[in-house]
């Protein structure tokens, strides 16, 4: 895939993501929002090299 294809594939990674980690965060369940919080900053970690390079 290239770098067109994965761009939206990222962008809707992170959101749905930080949206996990929002509901986790207000139900109280910790430990699943530190996943999601660490989900979400490997996803935008990937997407800040894909841009990066280019």
């Amino acid at each position: 895939m290239n770098q067109q294809q994965l761009r939206p594939l990222y962008l809707l990674g992170i959101a749905a993501s930080a949206y996990a980690l929002w509901y986790f965060v207000t139900a109280g369940s910790n430990l699943y929002a530190i996943v999601f919080g660490l989900v979400t900053v490997t996803l935008v970690v990937r997407l800040r090299k894909l841009t990066a390079d280019s």
